[in-house]
C-alpha cells in the first residue's frame, strides 16, 4: 500500500494463525439487514489460505465489526477496539457492500490498535498472562 495503514489488528490470545498484527487498511463499509458498521479491510502481510481450503490462494481481505457495546468502527472514538473477524466467502459481498449469513465466515475474535506499538505490546501482555 501507498499510504500509511488505518489500524493494526491482532488476535493474539484468540487465534494463533492472525497473532502477528496484521496493518490494516480501510476500503469499504458494508451492512446487513441487522447492522450498517461492518468494514472491509485489506490486511498486510495476508492470511495464509491452506487451512481454509484455499490451497496456495492467500486472503487479503478480511470484514471487521464491533464486538461489544460502546466501541464503534464508524468513527473509531476509542482503542483497541473488540471485533470480530470474518472471511469472505461469496465475493459479490465486494461489489454490493451487503452481505448475507452465508457470504461470510466468522473465523476469529480481535482486537484493532491505532499503532503497531501498542498491538505489539498487547501480544507481550497476553503471553506473558499466558505463562504459568
Amino acid at each position: 500500500m501507498e499510504r500509511s495503514p488505518d489500524f493494526f489488528l491482532s488476535c493474539a490470545g484468540e487465534y494463533k494463525p492472525l497473532s502477528e498484527p496484521r496493518a490494516c487498511w480501510a476500503k469499504a463499509r458494508l451492512r446487513n439487514a441487522i447492522r450498517d458498521d461492518y468494514m472491509l479491510v485489506e490486511i498486510q502481510p495476508a492470511l495464509i489460505g491452506q487451512s481454509f481450503g484455499l490451497a496456495d490462494k492467500d486472503i487479503t481481505l478480511l470484514i471487521i465489526s464491533a464486538r461489544l457495546e460502546g466501541y464503534a468502527l464508524y468513527p473509531i472514538t476509542r482503542w483497541p477496539v473488540p471485533v470480530y473477524v470474518s472471511r469472505v466467502l461469496d465475493d459479490a459481498v465486494l461489489t454490493t457492500l451487503s452481505l448475507g449469513k452465508d457470504q461470510v465466515e466468522l473465523i476469529a475474535w480481535g482486537l484493532i490498535f491505532k499503532t503497531i506499538e501498542a498491538a505489539i505490546t498487547n501480544i507481550h501482555k497476553v503471553d506473558n498472562d499466558a505463562t504459568f
